[in-house]
């Protein structure tokens, strides 16, 4: 019944936005301003000239019309994603488009069943499906998961590669999965879920019951990234958006020079950011800050908020365990009091319509430190100031090293201190408000009034505050609770490479960026742009093979996609099989990776066919397990960045503007953004960033060309291009607004700066375009209105 009634709610609050946005406003309009087809204005104010009020009341008219359509626009688009709320900083259109979306779905899924397993066994019941439940469509396969089945298993039994477990998480992550659960961890799957599968997957049961009977005893195993990295999936998560605001500081949303020195990562931490950035879009992550963020705000005003003890990510939603027995009491709202008020818990569903972005407000528990997992969730514990956690037992420093490196990961940890160091000056309060603090060592080096103020974790054997973690690499223990974990351990090694991956760069090698080379190894000038015998494109929605002999199959598509187009961006540099397995086709840890390999390089060379010659387009490896494509195989990035070459070298403005424009024209789509899973090794090798960067120096260049000969059109149909690959560049920013200033169009100007404002504060929220940029748009803006007064 509480299903039913949130859904009549989103029905008839999508109804009246929708009747608000398409009757009342064309209603008030025809009421103030009236039709301007029947005389506009001029029954209403009958002194004014009859013609300028037309033309106002037509203006009022084509301004409704544009945002009406701006609207239908966005609800479609929320309806195709199945987003039931906006994300980032979002503008008021945003939010109505958002619940008419809600609507749309709660009310095209109303009354339809949705039957579900509770486990082996047992009945199944009946539930009704809201506007978020998660149903496959008729022709899709679904898979029931069995007792102790993991990703990892299923994918293995069904698609025939555990490693694609990528492609199921990216079809089911975010979706509810009935009796109030949510799939928000791709290492946390529940029995009696039915998840949807991509088209290949096997419909047969015989292979997947043989497999399924095997381990269904005992605890699923973890993924294998998680075991590589020593770290759970909400630690990677923040870890993975760390090391992507760390790699690209130049893009966004400063300034960016293709000249300036990038560094370079070293290999091993290139493979391990690869394995990072699978975990980059796991809800978990965006629950937990957002339930911590609600916590903070609902209690801001609270004369004595209750400590936390500890916290845990489930599929049914963040929870809080409060510490002492005074605590238990009444939960604020949208929380829901468990165990007679000693947890609160809010559901995924509550933080749907959690907007931080307009409501900003700190943590409630800014010092969490997570520990390890069981069958329930992931499990946290809550720091406050004067608190000390010990961790003891063999595996005490691996856990300790782990936690730390989540701590600093969190969206707000900028605004605490976390350090070894006893001297450091951030232990010590200097006023009430100071930034909340976690040592990492003895306590018993610390000033009495630094250890009053701030958070200890260590392996000393010390007094507890509250709790202790008994830690070997079977479990860790909870004392006095008694729950056991499944600890997150991170060896030494791992440390130091994530500690790479997202440390600002200081004393690594820096290098400058290399020459592009001809896509082609014998291609010069004009050869080097025009397509090979298969052209690889990754500047599309989504990624493919132009020019095969033949079809790929179906369950080989994918992956043979990718692993080309791995190949043909490293042209003419020979690849080791090892790295195409770590890289490209999953974790080197998998025992089906090697036999998978050789199927998808078979399926892509037989499809390829060959060249005029008759040698293999893809060659097969060597003895020493080798792989290179053939020079007659090209891509669209390596096109695209000779053009923009060919490009600068010229000094006849007409050439330099058709090939700036044939590299943008390269520019089919936001780059693999219809990708379900794979190509981590685009953005952790750092080809996005390059490409990125040479299509924004590209459009900018094109602008300025073109706006010394008045081609606006051009000018601006080139920043667009460039915003699809890189939607957050103030580069782009800044030269919209020279194009403005040089057409002279104020509102246009206007518009660029106040997009700018949007895109930099959506990329980090409260942050404003740079000196540079917002001293530009005031000169701009002078030279406009003087050139405008003159006229």
């Amino acid at each position: 019944m509480g299903r039913r009634r949130r859904r009549v709610a989103d029905v008839a609050g999508a109804a009246a936005a929708a009747l608000l946005a398409c009757t009342a406003v064309p209603a008030v309009l025809v009421l103030i301003v009236g039709n301007p087809l029947a005389g506009g204005l001029g029954h209403v104010w009958q002194p004014a000239p009859r013609d300028a009020l037309c033309v106002l009341a037509l203006a009022a008219w084509v301004a409704w019309a544009a945002c009406a359509s701006q609207l239908v626009r966005a609800v479609v688009l929320h309806v195709r994603r199945g987003e039931i709320r906006p994300l980032g900083v979002t503008s008021p259109l945003d939010r109505v488009a958002a619940r008419i979306a809600v609507g749309v779905l709660a009310l095209s899924s109303a009354g339809v069943p949705l039957v579900l397993s509770e486990g082996a066994g047992a009945a199944t019941t009946p539930v009704v499906a809201t506007a978020s439940v998660h149903r496959a469509r008729p022709s899709e396969a679904v898979h029931t998961v069995r007792p102790g089945q993991g990703l990892w298993q299923i994918a293995q039994d069904r698609l025939g590669d555990g490693a694609d477990w990528m492609q199921v998480a990216a079809l089911n992550l975010g979706h509810d999965m009935g009796g109030g659960q949510r799939f928000v961890d791709p290492d946390q799957v529940r029995a009696g879920w039915r998840l949807r599968l991509p088209a290949e997957a096997e419909h047969g049961h015989d292979r997947e019951h043989r497999t399924t009977t095997r381990r269904t005893s005992g605890t699923p195993d973890r993924l294998p990234e998680l075991t590589a990295l020593g770290i759970g999936s909400l630690a990677c998560a923040a870890l993975a958006r760390r090391s992507r605001r760390r790699r690209r500081p130049a893009l966004f949303p400063g300034d960016f020079d293709l000249d300036l020195p990038l560094t370079r990562l070293s290999e091993q931490a290139v493979d391990a950011d690869a394995l990072l950035q699978r975990f980059g879009d796991v809800p978990a992550l965006d629950a937990f800050e957002a339930a911590n963020c609600l916590l903070g705000r609902v209690l801001q005003h609270h004369p004595a908020p209750p400590r936390l003890r500890t916290v845990c990510v489930s599929p049914s939603g963040v929870t809080f365990l409060l510490a002492g027995s005074g605590a238990r009491g009444d939960a604020p709202e949208p929380f829901i009091a468990l165990d007679g008020g000693g947890a609160w818990r809010v559901g995924h569903a509550a933080l749907d319509d959690l907007d931080l972005d307009l409501e900003p407000s700190f943590p409630h528990a800014p010092l969490v430190v997570p520990v390890g997992d069981d069958d329930e969730g992931t499990w946290l514990v809550a720091l406050g100031p004067g608190d000390v956690l010990p961790v003891l037992g063999e595996s005490a420093p691996s856990l300790v090293r782990a936690a730390r490196a989540a701590v600093e990961s969190w969206t707000w940890s900028d605004l605490v201190v976390v350090t070894d160091d006893p001297g450091h000056p951030g232990l010590r309060p200097r006023s009430s408000g100071a930034a909340p603090a976690l040592f990492v060592g003895d306590p018993a080096v610390l000033a009495p009034e630094v250890a009053r103020h701030a958070a200890v974790v260590t392996t000393a054997p010390v007094a507890a505050s509250d709790l202790t973690v008994l830690v070997d690499r079977q479990g860790a223990t909870l004392h006095p609770v008694g729950r056991v974990l499944r600890p997150h351990l991170q060896s030494p090694d791992t440390g130091q490479l994530l500690a790479e991956l997202v440390t600002p760069p200081s004393g690594v090698e820096v290098v400058r960026p290399p020459t592009p080379r001809p896509v082609t190894a014998t291609a010069t000038g004009t050869a080097a742009i025009i397509p090979g015998a298969v052209d690889v494109r990754l500047l599309a929605v989504t990624p493919r093979l132009d020019g095969l002999a033949e079809d790929l199959p179906p369950n080989r598509a994918r992956r043979a996609v990718e692993l080309v187009a791995y190949l043909a961006l490293h042209q003419p540099d020979v690849i080791t099989s090892d790295r195409l397995r770590t890289r490209v086709l999953g974790s080197s840890d998998a025992d089906a990776a090697a036999k998978t390999l050789f199927n998808t390089a078979y399926a892509a060379r037989r499809a390829m066919g060959a060249d005029e010659s008759g040698q293999p387009l893809f060659p097969a490896g060597t003895r020493n397990g080798l792989y290179q494509l053939s020079p007659c195989v090209t891509s669209d990035v390596g096109r695209a960045t000779t053009l923009a070459t060919e490009a600068k070298a010229h000094d006849d403005p007409q050439l330099a503007m058709a090939h700036y424009r044939a590299a943008l024209e390269l520019v089919e789509g936001e780059p693999l953004a219809n990708a379900l899973s794979g190509y981590s090794w685009w953005e952790a090798e750092g080809h996005g960033a390059r490409i990125a960067a040479v299509l924004v120096d590209a459009a900018c260049s094109l602008a300025a060309l073109a706006a010394e000969g008045h081609l606006f059109d051009l000018a601006r149909w080139g920043l667009e291009r460039a915003r699809l690959v890189e939607p957050y560049s103030e580069a782009l920013s800044r030269a919209g607004m020279e194009v403005a200033a040089a057409e002279g169009d104020a509102d246009r100007l206007r518009l660029e700066w106040r997009d700018c404002q949007r895109r930099v504060d959506a990329l980090d929220p409260g942050s404003t375009p740079s000196p540079r940029t917002e001293t530009l748009y005031g000169e701009l803006s002078r030279r406009v209105l003087v050139s405008g007064a003159g006229a």
